[in-house]
C-alpha cells in the first residue's frame, strides 16, 4: 500500500471516529440530566380544550416505563389529535418491595407525557402476568382477565395499546395475551365491532409492522424526560441514554419493512414501529394489506389512521 493510500484511510478513519465519539459524548452529556422521580412534579403544559368528545386511548404497560419507550403514538395522538390518553399499569415490576418506589416513578413519567394512570388492584397491579400462569392457573388468570375487563367496561376506549405476541419478555407476552382476554370479553358484552388493537414491540421485532411512525427530537426529548424518571431502573441500566440510538435503527429498518423491500431511507432521523390490527370479540382480525408511513411534521388523524388499515 502507498503511502498516500495509507495517509487517506487515516484520514477518513480520524473523522469516522469524531463522529463515534461525538456519540459517545452526547451519552455523556445525558448522564449529567438529572433523574427521577423529579421532587418538583414535572407537570406537562395544559393544551386548549377541543370540541367534541376526545378519542379515548388505553395504553397497557407491561412495566413501568413501557410507557414511555413505546409512547410516541400516544403522545402525538395526545398532542395533534386532541386524544385522551391513559396508561394502565399490568405489572409494577416482580419485586414486592420496589414496587412502592416503582409506583413513585411511574406516576411522575405519566405526569411528564400528561397521560392518565390506572393501576388495577392498585396499588399492587397484576402478579404473574405471563403465558406459563395462563396456561397452568386458568382461575387466577380469569380473575385478572375479569378485573382489566371492567377496566375496559369503565373506560370504553377507542383503541388499546399494547405489545406484540411475541415480544420475548415473558409480561410483555403475557401482557398481551391478557389485553386480547380481557379486551375480548369486554367487546363481546358491548357487542363492539371491529375495535383498534395496536400492538408495540420493544424486546423483539414486530414480524409484520404496518406503521412507521415518524418522531420529532422534541417529542424524543419528552419521551426520554419520561422514562428519566423511573431514576431507580436507569441507574441500573442507563438504557434511555440509548434509546435515540434504537429509535433512529427504526428508521432504516421501517423504511424497508413498512415502506417496501429495497426503498430508499425516510430522511427523519427518528421513528417507532406498530401493527394496527384490529379484535372482533376475542378475535384478531388482520388488518388491510400494506403499510403506512407518517412523518414527524404530518398531522395525525385518528379515524383516518384506522380506517386506512380497516380490512
Amino acid at each position: 500500500m502507498s503511502k498516500d493510500a495509507s495517509a487517506a484511510w487515516k484520514a477518513r478513519h480520524k473523522r469516522w471516529l469524531r463522529f463515534v465519539q461525538g456519540t459517545v459524548k452526547a451519552m455523556a452529556a445525558g448522564r449529567k440530566i438529572p433523574v427521577g422521580p423529579s421532587p418538583q412534579p414535572l407537570v406537562f403544559p395544559a393544551r386548549s380544550s377541543r370540541a367534541g368528545q376526545p378519542v379515548k386511548v388505553l395504553i397497557c404497560s407491561p412495566h413501568p416505563d413501557d410507557e414511555a419507550l413505546v409512547g410516541a403514538l400516544a403522545f402525538r395522538l395526545r398532542q395533534e389529535a386532541g386524544a385522551s390518553i391513559t396508561n394502565c399499569a399490568i405489572t409494577l415490576g416482580s419485586n414486592l418491595e420496589q414496587r412502592p418506589r416503582r409506583l413513585r416513578e411511574l406516576e411522575s413519567a405519566c405526569r411528564v407525557l400528561g397521560f392518565g394512570l390506572i393501576v388495577p388492584n392498585h396499588p399492587s397491579a397484576f402478579d404473574r402476568v405471563n403465558p406459563d400462569n395462563r396456561q397452568k392457573h386458568p382461575e387466577e388468570w380469569q380473575a385478572k382477565v375479569e378485573t382489566l375487563r371492567k377496566i375496559f367496561e369503565l373506560e370504553k376506549p377507542d383503541a388499546v395499546i399494547a405489545p406484540h405476541a411475541e415480544d420475548f419478555n415473558t409480561t410483555h407476552i403475557g401482557t398481551h395475551y391478557l389485553v386480547v382476554d380481557a379486551l375480548g370479553a369486554y367487546l363481546e358484552g358491548a357487542g363492539h365491532g371491529l375495535f383498534p388493537f395496536i400492538e408495540t414491540e420493544f424486546w423483539h421485532q414486530n414480524a409484520r409492522p404496518n406503521l412507521m411512525l415518524g418522531v420529532s427530537p422534541e417529542v424524543v426529548a419528552i419521551l426520554l424526560m419520561a422514562t428519566a424518571e423511573h431514576g431507580g431502573e436507569v441507574a441500573r441500566n442507563p438504557y434511555h441514554l440509548r434509546h435515540p440510538g434504537y429509535l433512529m435503527h427504526n428508521v432504516g429498518l421501517g423504511s424497508e419493512v413498512v415502506g417496501g423491500q429495497g426503498g430508499p431511507a425516510f430522511p427523519f432521523p427518528f421513528a417507532e414501529l406498530y401493527r394496527v390490527t384490529f379484535l372482533k370479540g376475542r378475535e384478531v382480525v388482520a388488518p388491510k394489506p400494506g403499510g403506512r408511513i407518517v412523518k414527524p411534521n404530518e398531522k395525525i388523524d385518528f379515524a383516518a389512521l384506522v380506517e386506512g388499515f380497516r380490512p
